[in-house]
C-alpha cells in the first residue's frame, strides 16, 4: 500500500512490496546501460569539452607565458576538470561497449561499477526514487541511501572517494543513476532489490512551481 503526503511542491511516499525469505539464497541482479543512454553522450561530450578547453589553455600558456593569471588559471582549472571526468567516462565507455552491467545487486549490497563503488545492504536506510519535473518531463533518479555517510566513504581513495562524497552532498547517496540509462525498467529494479533487503523504497516527486 502506498503512503502519499497532500499535494505540494515537494511530495513523499512509502513503496511497501511484499517481501521474500531473506533466509533463501540470494540472486544476483545485473544492470545494464539503456542502448543510447543520454548521460554516458552527455558525459562523452563533457569529456570532449573538457580536453578541449584544457589543450586550448595550455596552448596559450605556453605562448604567452604561465606568468599570464588568466591562461594559467584556465589551464589549471581545465586540468583539474579532465582528470576528475575522463577516467569515470572512459570506464563507462568501455563497461558499456562490452556490455558489462552499471549496477549490481547481490547479497553483499550494491556495486556502482563505473565509480567502483560499494554499499553494503547493512549500511543502506531506503532506497529513494526522485521525480524531478524539468521543462515538461521528468526525470527519474534511483539512490542508494547510506545510514552512515562517513562508513560509506570510508576505504575509498581518489576519485572513488570524490564521486562518492559527492553523490552524498548532491543527491543523498554515493550511488545513484538515472531511471532512465538503465536497460531494466524500474519496477523490475525495486521488485529485485525487496528480494535482497527490508529497506523502504520511498519516491519522492519535486514538482516545478508552475506545475
Amino acid at each position: 500500500m502506498a503512503l502519499a503526503a497532500q499535494p505540494t511542491e515537494n511530495r513523499t511516499h512509502v513503496q511497501q512490496l511484499p517481501l521474500t525469505d531473506h533466509n533463501a539464497e540470494p540472486e544476483v541482479l545485473e544492470i545494464g546501460y539503456k542502448r543510447g543512454s543520454t548521460s554516458v553522450r552527455q558525459s562523452v561530450l563533457l569529456c570532449l569539452l573538457a580536453l578541449a578547453a584544457a589543450a586550448f589553455a595550455g596552448s596559450q600558456a605556453l605562448r604567452n607565458g604561465l606568468g599570464n593569471p588568466l591562461w594559467a588559471v584556465g589551464f589549471l582549472t581545465s586540468g583539474v576538470l579532465t582528470v576528475l571526468i575522463v577516467p569515470l567516462t572512459v570506464r563507462a565507455i568501455w563497461r558499456m561497449a562490452r556490455g558489462r552491467p552499471l549496477l549490481t545487486l547481490d547479497g553483499d549490497g550494491v556495486t556502482l561499477h563505473s565509480a567502483r563503488v560499494t554499499l553494503p545492504w547493512s549500511n543502506i536506510s531506503e532506497i529513494r526514487i526522485t521525480h524531478t519535473a524539468q521543462k515538461g518531463q521528468t526525470i527519474s533518479t534511483i539512490v542508494f541511501v547510506p545510514v552512515d555517510a562517513e562508513r560509506a566513504t570510508a576505504g575509498l581513495h581518489g576519485l572513488r572517494r570524490r564521486f562518492a562524497a559527492d553523490g552524498i552532498r548532491r543527491v543523498g547517496g554515493p550511488i545513484f543513476a538515472r531511471v532512465h540509462d538503465l536497460a531494466l525498467p524500474l519496477d523490475d529494479i525495486i521488485a529485485g532489490t525487496r528480494r535482497l533487503t527490508a529497506a523502504p523504497v520511498r519516491h519522492q516527486h519535486h514538482l516545478d512551481a508552475g506545475s
